[in-house]
């Protein structure tokens, strides 16, 4: 009996040795982030630039001295774009900026056309944001029928935490993605989902380093004069699809995560995940409970 007893015991702490790691695993996956649905601002969504930055020349609070921010503290920008920011939507009304943006960084996007308007968003506030666990960035949107714009990443090279634009070498932008290549615009809601692999290069072939991000850069939206509304913008996690649960940076549960996607075409079409339910841990475990059960019966 004492035989009996000792061979259960070690056959439930090998199936906790076993059972742990594979919870664990299970469990480790960077669930999506929300970075704004533009609710109503509060004080601390706002930070402001030190005096002499040169944000003193611009207006309103997405390019003036007091920047809007967003759930994660980072900023937005445009120029040749009127952004306007209401509650529950971000409004960006294209315009054409080309005589004072071309020549501006040119170095950081050879070969592009020439660049009339373009509107940013930041993950965070020190230009070195870490995209490598995500897979998509992923932002609902209403764009006109025969609209379109450019998407891009940028980045600091190197990425030196605490500073701001103007410091540090300007790297390659990844390569440009039209919007009409994930979607095709309807003028009614749609999801953009964009993965993050497709920006792994940058516009000269190299490497873009995805690990020290500036920011999302969507540039030339056309024709001038469109007006195309953003009503949230999330990262998408490595979570499996039936589990993964979208957080804002509160703790705050914003809703699982959706497979399915918008295709060129304006169909809707479902991503399959390949990540095993967290649950096939608890199932191993119950079948390695009944080694421990029949060693109880030797």
């Amino acid at each position: 009996m004492r035989f009996a007893a000792a061979a259960a015991a070690a056959a439930f702490a090998a199936v906790a040795a076993i059972a742990a790691p594979l919870g664990a695993l299970a469990q480790a996956c960077q669930p999506d982030v929300l970075v704004d649905d533009f609710r109503a601002r509060d004080s601390t969504m706002y930070r402001t630039q030190p005096t002499g930055t040169g944000c003193e020349n611009f207006p309103g609070t997405f390019n003036g001295c007091n920047k809007t921010l967003n759930l994660l503290g980072g900023d937005y920008g445009d120029s040749g774009a009127d952004e306007t920011m209401t509650l529950g939507q971000l409004k960006i009304v294209s315009g054409n900026n080309s005589v004072a943006i071309n020549g501006l960084e040119a170095a950081s996007h050879p070969n592009t056309a020439v660049t009339f308007n373009y509107w940013y968003v930041k993950f965070n506030w020190e230009n070195d944001f870490d995209l490598t666990p995500y897979t998509a960035m992923v932002i609902d949107l209403i764009a006109p029928a025969g609209s379109d714009f450019n998407v891009t990443l940028t980045q600091w090279i190197p990425a030196t935490p605490g500073v701001r634009d103007g410091k540090g070498d300007r790297g390659i932008d990844s390569s440009y993605h039209l919007l009409s290549s994930y979607l095709t615009p309807s003028g009614s809601p749609q999801t953009l989902v964009m993965p993050i692999s497709d920006f792994s290069t940058n516009l000269n072939g190299g490497k873009f380093d995805l690990a020290n991000l500036k920011d999302l850069t969507l540039v030339n939206f056309g024709p001038i004069g469109a007006t195309f509304t953003f009503t949230k913008i999330t990262l998408r996690g490595n979570c499996s699809s039936s589990s993964s649960s979208g957080t804002s940076p509160t703790g705050t549960a914003t809703g699982s995560s959706k497979s399915a996607t918008v295709s060129p075409t304006g169909t809707t079409t479902s991503s399959k995940s390949a990540a095993k339910k967290p649950e096939s841990s608890a199932a191993l475990l119950a079948v390695l409970g009944l080694a421990g059960v029949a060693a109880l019966l030797i």
